[in-house]
């Protein structure tokens, strides 16, 4: 079957859905609008009806990256006393950003203008926030969240495959920092 242009046949999320496969499968080099097209049996004229260009749907594949890494994180969380909830989250953080470099990359990349992307950075910093301000005083919280960002951000791209117990030092020394805050 030859591709169709029509749009109707598809969404947005189809789209990213598709772009998603593409980059984890084959990484970010293989991802083109023909790609994702062909993936989905469309004519590439039919994308651009939803995004301008590769760089639109790359701000929509970093979006989509932020909302499931979201999802990880709140679902490590879950139950968790305080130190325990943010020592999960950064082992989620962590777990998400070995498991999915392609797409983890995508999202770390900055895009113009992109609203959908930029609520959804929003709602995790909003979370690591949230996680600080139980454990530390809620002055220093969202210094205490960049913190934390920055320290897992690093350790994520700087870190190896399967990184040894001692990797997580600067992680448990953060909590630890935090922790005593609220008692000291």
């Amino acid at each position: 079957m030859s591709p169709v242009p029509n749009p109707q046949r598809t969404s947005r999320q189809a789209i990213v859905a598709a772009a998603v496969e593409i980059v984890e499968g084959d990484g970010t080099e293989a991802l083109s609008m023909r790609a994702v097209a062909r993936r989905l049996r469309l004519a590439p004229n039919a994308l651009y009806n939803y995004f301008p260009d590769r760089k639109g749907l790359e701000a929509a594949l970093a979006a989509e990256g932020m909302r499931r890494l979201h999802v990880a994180l709140r679902r490590a969380a879950k139950g968790a006393p305080d130190a325990d909830a943010l020592r999960r989250c950064c082992r989620a953080y962590l777990r998400f950003a070995r498991r999915r470099p392609a797409l983890y990359a995508i999202m770390m990349r900055k895009y113009p203008d992109a609203p959908g992307l930029r609520a959804m950075k929003a709602g995790i910093c909003d979370f690591f926030r949230a996680l600080s301000r139980s454990l530390e005083d809620p002055r220093t919280a969202q210094t205490a969240a960049f913190a934390a960002w920055a320290l897992l951000h690093g350790m994520a791209v700087l870190g190896e495959a399967d990184p040894p117990a001692a990797s997580f030092s600067g992680m448990e020394a953060l909590v630890a920092a935090l922790s005593r805050s609220l008692t000291g």
